[in-house]
């Protein structure tokens, strides 16, 4: 009779079947969401219009962090999706930035970029990428480990990095947008040759039907009272065009052409609602095709919804492009929310959703003093002026807020630190000069000189930081529209939401970082933590999901 129970029992963990009393209970599938440049307030600010099934499901009966934030600066992209995943900051994961001026290649490098990488599905540049700059190990990645490489893990966006970055350095795929041609690509990093169904999907040509329509509001123009009037300033038209109003024909500005340059419909898409749809009718056929969730190994489906962030840097936080960006993907959610439920059941997905950063407000229609940083007419200025006063070039590089002085043991670097200061005190919006190699003289608020310490690293970032007073952004977008990267809270204030497999419906108000995600769930999967892990429990989650 034993060694039959025995077989029985050997057979039945052969297929991926297990008992409480011979392992851990875990969810089937963990779905990390991150919603580009999702400000915490977005939540509420356009609830009245979401439907029931989307953002409120998540939040009714889920478990909803309401002081979520990042621990470190610059909060862009890259480094935000490699924090969430690894559970640490920039100063130990590497990621410090979008790209970054490398020291000793004197050199720009990108966060996800890689000569080495070929690209795969496509002819064009667009795949040379792969992880080879993260330092630390993602979630994917442990729970690779963990089940001896039986679970999917896999990374989907239409930004590069944002599916890259969170899968780490051995997962079973990351997939992203090539904006040459609208399919979905990937490089050799990960495989030889695109799999079947995904050269099916990018057959169907879904952008090209997108973008063949008229995309007008969801709702009613005069429902979005939410949002500044659609006719206001301050934000940028699609290239070529002029106009920045709603109704906006997508084919028509898909052939626009100016000095020369012609539109696409595949490079306009991500800034439009329908590349969040793109993304989803992505999702759903990675998890049919690579049966994602349908055994009891626990699968990783890291999605990363971009047209956010494109159209909140286009058009601005209080625009009515940005507000009906939204209210379209709180349906693209109730969709595929539904489309789990049916597929999979709900109470065997954990899902988690945050983003990557928040937003400034726009400074010409912001209540509180802002306004716009000439970063290159400081520049310029202080080379100037060091010039005269050292007889060389002292700066080797400004980049992301940080310079890089040049090496000369002929130089003393006090004196030069200190002429930068007298001119940046009375450059507009500069507030302070942080030395990157002496926190001990940040006499910025405790919590700020710590938000720059996690953001930096030896050997890839510069000797000072040029910290800006709330509010001000870059030139650049004097012209439209917004950006992120400071270390104030518009930036660093986001949604932190968990839902589905044993999580209990709660409101927590304690301050919660973002590199608190990963050990978390981590520990609700019983595996370790990332390699480079500093962030802690959820407690108040963890307890709860033990009722």
């Amino acid at each position: 009779m034993r060694s039959r129970f025995t077989f029985l029992l050997f057979c039945l963990i052969g297929q991926g079947i297990f008992f409480k009393v011979y392992g851990q209970e875990q969810p089937k599938l963990v779905i990390g969401i991150v919603v580009d440049q999702m400000r915490y307030d977005y939540l509420y600010r356009y609830w009245d219009d979401y439907s029931d099934g989307g953002f409120k499901r998540l939040m009714n009966n889920g478990y909803v962090i309401h002081d979520g934030h990042y621990q470190y600066a610059p909060t862009y992209t890259g480094p935000g999706h490699a924090s969430i995943y690894t559970g640490t900051s920039p100063n130990v994961h590497g990621i410090i930035g979008n790209d970054w001026y490398d020291p000793i290649k004197k050199d720009y490098v990108y966060c996800a970029g890689d000569p080495d990488a070929n690209t795969i599905g496509s002819e064009s540049f667009d795949g040379k990428m792969s992880p080879h700059r993260l330092l630390a190990s993602t979630l994917a990645d442990q729970l690779e480990l963990a089940t001896n490489h039986r679970s999917k893990t896999l990374g989907i966006s239409l930004k590069d990095r944002g599916s890259i970055l969170p899968m780490g350095s051995n997962p079973d795929g990351a997939y992203w947008y090539d904006k040459t041609n609208g399919r979905f690509i990937t490089s050799d990093y990960y495989q030889d040759k695109l799999p079947e169904w995904v050269q099916e999907f990018n057959k169907k040509k879904l952008v090209d039907e997108y973008m063949s329509k008229v995309w007008n509001t969801l709702l009613p123009l005069e429902e979005y009272d939410e949002s500044l009037p659609d006719d206001k300033g301050f934000e940028r038209p699609f290239p070529n065009s002029e106009g920045h109003t709603f109704p906006y024909d997508l084919a028509q500005l898909s052939t626009q052409v100016r000095f020369g340059i012609k539109n696409t419909p595949y490079n306009l898409l991500p800034a439009t609602p329908f590349g969040n749809t793109l993304l989803v009718e992505f999702a759903k056929s990675m998890i049919e095709h690579d049966s994602l969730g349908m055994d009891m190994i626990p699968d990783l489906l890291a999605i990363s919804f971009s047209s956010t962030d494109y159209a909140g840097h286009q058009f601005g936080n209080f625009s009515v492009e940005v507000q009906d960006v939204y209210l379209r993907l709180d349906r693209e959610l109730e969709a595929f929310l539904n489309f789990l439920d049916e597929k999979i059941g709900l109470d065997n997905i954990l899902i988690f959703l945050t983003a990557d950063h928040g937003a400034a407000d726009v400074p010409g229609i912001a209540s509180t003093p802002a306004g716009y940083f000439l970063a290159n007419g400081f520049e310029n200025a202080l080379k100037h002026r060091l010039k005269e006063q050292f007889g060389m070039d002292v700066i080797e590089n400004f980049s992301n807020q940080q310079i890089h002085l040049v090496k000369n043991d002929s130089l003393d670097i006090e004196s030069v630190i200190r002429s930068i200061q007298e001119f940046a005190f009375r450059f507009p919006g500069v507030k302070n000069i942080v030395r990157l190699n002496d926190f001990s003289k940040c006499v910025e608020d405790a919590t700020i000189c710590s938000t720059i310490r996690n953001g930096i690293m030896p050997g890839r970032s510069g000797d000072l930081y040029v910290q800006l007073h709330p509010g001000w952004i870059s030139e650049s977008y004097k012209a439209g529209g917004t950006t992120h990267g400071s270390t104030y809270v518009q930036d660093t204030h986001v949604p932190i939401l968990f839902y589905g497999w044993r999580v209990k419906p709660a409101n927590d108000y304690h301050r919660v970082y973002i590199q608190d995600i990963a050990p978390s769930v981590s520990t609700l999967l019983k595996i370790a933590r990332p390699s480079g892990c500093t962030g802690k429990i959820i407690d108040n989650l963890l307890s709860a999901s033990d009722q």
